[in-house]
């Protein structure tokens, strides 16, 4: 494969966060391939400090370039950015922002995207800038890397429309499960598999076992994270210590469930490794089936040979997956329990390296197991 300029637009990461999505695995996976890679990170401002955006850390090096394992990075600071609310009106409202956030100018992003063969779009606001590349860079390659469903994770309704009014500029829709089609009617023949990877490199050597319990749960991530999952099983499991990793909010929790403040991916596999079970809290949102293809934490459990509890909707057909109804207690310390008795019976899952999802990712129609009817 030929070296290419390829530029990852995201509304949600920064390549240099603690926190590890796939998106930053592909990045770094192409990176590593050759490929001249650039990462923009969009939609942050003061605003941010409110949410408590996990990119605060960055704050100091905002609108400037800086080169981290061979990617070029540039956290983009306005002086304020779009946002969902529950109001209809003032979303009605916010459209404007929308729009106008679309046109803001910077010098540095639109050299990135002038100069780019390939864009990737990750999931959500990302997408309004569609018709911005296209402007600066008629023959761009452009990619939406569908890692969450809109509704899923309460995007904007304005995102949506401009993503559908732009279909046609799109090359190819790279998703992260099959169930997330029917959402892309709108890109037919055009729809790919990206599945989870792994790097080998980096999840090896098992660290110093950081649990002090005979019986660990483990849930790392923020992701619709539901708390009302440990208010309701941590009592009934006095034995057993949760720990909850980068939940992305402060929450009050039994005794025996520890919060930790998000930390470096590397710093999370002593966790999985030397834990009894992992669970996903999810709770309930539009459209989540999709999960049980696309769940990170999920994958990652499987590859460590952990049993898991998560929603039912996020099971899919993995026999490793004890799954509950959301907001039924009895339900989900039952799957709790089924999930305890199979600690150490669960063969590891293997998968494929992040550098063969990359491929998949940047040019799907080479192989034939990426393609969604």
């Amino acid at each position: 494969m030929s070296s290419r300029r390829i530029v990852f637009l995201s509304a949600y990461h920064d390549y240099r966060t603690n926190k590890r999505a796939s998106v930053h695995h592909i990045a770094r996976a192409m990176a590593r391939l050759g490929h001249d890679v650039s990462f923009i990170s969009m939609r942050f401002s003061f605003l941010s400090r409110c949410k408590g955006d996990s990119r605060l850390m960055l704050a100091e090096q905002a609108n400037l370039v800086k080169e981290v394992d061979g990617i070029k990075c540039y956290l983009w600071r306005t002086t304020l950015h779009p946002f969902a609310v529950k109001n209809l009106v003032l979303n009605m409202a916010m459209s404007w922002l929308f729009r106008l956030y679309a046109r803001t100018p910077n010098k540095i992003v639109d050299s990135f995207l002038s100069t780019a063969d390939q864009v990737i779009i990750e999931s959500s606001v990302a997408a309004i800038f569609i018709r911005r590349i296209k402007r600066l860079n008629p023959g761009a390659n452009i990619i939406y890397y569908a890692t969450d469903l809109l509704d899923t994770v309460g995007a904007h309704p304005f995102v949506r429309r401009r993503l559908q009014m732009d279909a046609d500029a799109i090359g190819h829709v790279s998703m992260r499960s099959p169930r997330m089609a029917p959402d892309f009617q709108w890109a037919a023949g055009r729809l790919y598999r990206a599945e989870f990877g792994v790097d080998e490199s980096e999840l090896t050597g098992d660290g110093d076992n950081p649990y002090t319990a005979a019986h660990n749960i483990v849930s790392v991530g923020s992701m619709l994270f539901d708390p009302a999952f440990f208010e309701a099983v941590a009592p009934a499991f006095p034995d057993v210590m949760f720990h909850v990793i980068g939940c992305g909010r402060r929450v009050e929790l039994p005794a025996n469930v520890r919060v930790y403040d998000e930390m470096p991916f590397r710093d999370t596999l002593a966790y999985l490794k030397h834990a009894t079970a992992g669970v996903a809290p999810y709770h309930n949102a539009p459209g989540t089936e999709y999960l049980a293809d696309s769940s990170l934490k999920l994958a990652q459990f499987e590859y460590f040979g952990l049993p898991s509890v998560c929603p039912s909707f996020a099971v899919g057909d993995n026999q490793s997956r004890f799954g509950y109804a959301v907001g039924d207690v009895e339900s989900m310390r039952q799957a709790t329990e089924q999930a305890l008795m199979m600690a150490g019976k669960v063969a590891p899952r293997r998968f494929k390296s992040w550098a063969e999802v990359a491929a998949r990712v940047l040019s799907p129609r080479d192989f034939a197991d990426t393609s969604i009817a």
